[in-house]
């Protein structure tokens, strides 16, 4: 019989991914080419990936407004409601408030 295997996330990591999760689902809604469009900038501008936002929110706002300049916006709104289904911890807390 096989072991089951769980990967435990620590709760920085859960948040980490699903701030993540919600910005590639915002960034899909406008098309996979936009996603692929934001990644590369933030690996050529920043040397860092979009989960690397809970850290570093402010390089993912300077680069979605570039790209998007009023649509940023509507970007936002997806990312904030996708998390505000989820328990509002600090650390997503302090995410949106840089973000706005």
């Amino acid at each position: 019989m096989e072991k089951a295997c769980f990967l435990m996330l620590n709760d920085d990591e859960m948040i980490k991914e699903l701030i993540a999760l919600s910005v590639e689902h915002a960034l899909l809604k406008m098309g996979n080419l936009e996603l692929e469009l934001v990644k590369t900038r933030l690996k050529k501008e920043y040397n860092c990936e979009i989960s690397d936002s809970l850290k570093h929110p402010e390089f993912l706002k300077i680069i979605l407004n570039e790209l998007f300049g009023n649509a940023y916006q509507d970007i936002l709104k997806t990312i904030n409601e996708r998390l505000q289904k989820t328990s509002m911890d600090k650390p997503i807390t302090q995410f949106l408030t840089v973000m706005k």
